[in-house]
């Protein structure tokens, strides 16, 4: 069966999926993100996108670039990766390459971005058609990307409970985005409930699973001290609401 996306897709879907697996859980991942360039006022492609999950921060953003090249990356490249990561103001940058790098890159790499090498062998078991289908109406051929897993503790007064016993719930949930609309879902482990929840319906009043437990999620817009905007997903419970997913645009 012939793969429905194309070589250069993969490649940089798998790359969002190796650092998903590497990074630490309080970051969050984005494959084909979106975010509008403050020096050039345009929207500028990102191939995969690092925010911190739980907060409206941007101040330690990460972007990777995956190239598949037949030669190796050079000075020029690197010069506009660089570029790249001053207009949207990521504070580190991670370039990745089929075939190596110059020794001009690698010098003006330093210490601001990560050079990797990782061989189009890579992709001949990897297979992102199979995720999960985007359901939102108007995105054609949009797959759902995992990005986490946050285990989220909730305290509750079980039924029929004396002397006000509390117990400890832990909630482990997967929660992602589509790699087109860039849409939130979220994925019960009890139910195995696949929920997309928007982020930007204003009259949106939160989603449950089919568990119908006493939590629910919603999505909104929010802004950092700098006025950069997020897109955000959050848990909603009766004595917490947490952030479990973001994303910069």
């Amino acid at each position: 069966m012939t793969s429905e996306y194309p070589n250069w897709k993969k490649y940089e879907r798998l790359i969002a999926q190796m650092m998903r697996d590497q990074l630490d859980t309080n970051f969050s991942v984005t494959p084909n993100a979106t975010i509008k360039g403050i020096s050039s006022n345009i929207n500028r492609q990102i191939d995969v996108l690092i925010d911190s999950r739980h907060d409206t921060d941007n101040s330690t953003r990460l972007i990777v670039d995956a190239k598949i090249r037949t030669r190796k990356i050079s000075l020029l490249d690197v010069e506009s990766f660089i570029g790249l990561m001053n207009d949207v103001q990521a504070t580190h940058g991670y370039l990745v390459s089929t075939n190596g790098f110059t020794k001009s890159a690698i010098i003006r790499a330093q210490e601001a971005i990560t050079l990797r090498i990782l061989p189009l062998e890579y992709l001949e078991n990897f297979e992102p058609s199979n995720w999960p289908d985007c359901t939102v109406k108007n995105c054609k051929n949009g797959k759902v990307f995992w990005d986490g897993y946050p285990a989220i503790d909730l305290y509750v007064q079980p039924q029929g409970a004396i002397n006000h016993e509390i117990s400890k719930l832990t909630i482990v949930n997967y929660v992602g985005k589509c790699d087109k609309c860039r849409c939130f879902y979220i994925k019960c482990t009890n139910c195995k409930t696949i929920l997309m929840v928007p982020h930007s319906d204003n009259g949106d009043c939160g989603h449950q699973c089919t568990c119908r437990q006493s939590w629910f999620w919603l999505g909104s817009i929010e802004s950092d001290s700098s006025g950069n905007k997020s897109a955000e997903l959050h848990l909603i419970a009766s004595n917490k609401v947490m952030t479990v997913s973001r994303r910069s645009f």
